[in-house]
């Protein structure tokens, strides 16, 4: 099988990504690849090599892929798996209407997976000059000539045992670009992380488990030192009913028990206001930092790994693709930290 078929600008060579065919698209790497493949185009064609981005939809997926359910985040940050376009269309009543009126077009009229993720992804990307072909089974490279093959780290070891086989062939091989790492996320969910002292490698732990940690953070004292001052209070009082003799007589004694009731009283009522502040910061923390690792670190996992791409365009419109775009960096190897907003 050739690339002959694909309508290129003469001597241009190809840069290619595969595009499995997920359940609404797939998770987010899946158009990460794709950007990422854009974005090499524009690299080789700075070193006047003219490049055409393609994306290959194929039936096949890899070990893990989901092809029945997607992970997507709401307005308020609560992830949700998904397993039709009624769910998602109500968890995103506010959404972009025009992703989410392409996102039923795409999927809710045809049961070929194929032929639905093509129509989105060319929806998605019309704007990053992308040719999305519908091919199966295909293997890249016989003509033209590709000049290089954008895969995420599921591939890389059978792209690298592909082109140890071109190698012995006397093929000649494409460059093999690595998809990059990154988290996507918002200026809230960064704030959540500097205020509790979090960063990006203790949310895969899980949510329980960080705010176990930030609940230890958040302990102070006060209310045990609250209690100790009314115990000591309370002693005190004591020693003074037994040293003051009732020269008054029992009104007085009276008098003095009352007030020494109403101290300890206040002193109790301002132990339980700060126990009900400690449990409404830990309340309030844990609201937040459930919201932070629901989106920046799903399910304890990688974000784009686990996160449906279709978050992208249902949360910003096609023109977070664009934001998305230009502050990728395919050229580190480090891991990426993107505000969206």
């Amino acid at each position: 099988m050739t690339l002959s078929f694909i309508d290129m600008a003469p001597g241009s060579v190809p840069v290619i990504t595969n595009f499995y065919a997920g359940f609404f698209g797939g998770p987010l790497s899946q158009l990460l690849k794709c950007l990422t493949t854009v974005k090499v185009c524009a690299e080789l064609e700075k070193n006047g090599i003219a490049a055409a981005p393609v994306c290959l939809v194929r039936q096949g997926t890899p070990r893990g892929f989901s092809t029945r359910e997607i992970n997507l985040v709401d307005r308020r940050s609560k992830l949700y798996c998904l397993k039709s376009i009624d769910e998602i269309e109500k968890i995103f009543p506010d959404g972009d209407e025009e992703s989410l009126s392409a996102l039923r077009e795409a999927f809710a009229s045809d049961t070929n997976p194929v032929s639905s993720c093509a129509r989105w992804i060319k929806y998605l990307l019309e704007d990053f000059g992308v040719i999305v072909v519908e091919r199966d089974g295909y293997e890249f490279g016989e003509a033209p000539p590709v000049a290089a093959f954008v895969a995420d780290s599921t591939e890389i070891a059978e792209r690298v045992r592909t082109l140890q086989r071109r190698d012995r062939e006397g093929t000649p091989r494409p460059l093999v670009w690595p998809c990059p790492d990154l988290t996507i996320s918002s200026a809230r969910n960064l704030k959540t992380l500097k205020r509790y002292g979090l960063d990006l490698a203790r949310l895969f732990d899980g949510r329980e488990r960080v705010m176990e940690y930030v609940r230890e953070t958040l302990k102070n004292d006060v209310h045990v030192r609250l209690q100790k001052l009314r115990d000591e209070v309370g002693v005190a009082l004591n020693e003074l009913e037994t040293a003051v003799p009732d020269a008054r007589g029992e009104r007085s004694g009276r008098i003095r028990k009352a007030r020494a009731a109403r101290i300890i009283h206040q002193l109790e009522k301002i132990q339980r206001h700060s126990l009900d502040a400690q449990a409404d910061r830990e309340n309030a923390a844990e609201n937040r930092i459930y919201k932070a690792c629901d989106f920046l670190a799903p399910l304890g996992r990688r974000q784009q790994d686990t996160l449906g791409g279709a978050q992208i365009p249902l949360s910003y419109g096609r023109a977070g693709l664009r934001v998305l775009y230009e502050r990728l960096d395919i050229t580190t190897q480090s891991h990426q930290l993107i505000q969206m907003d």
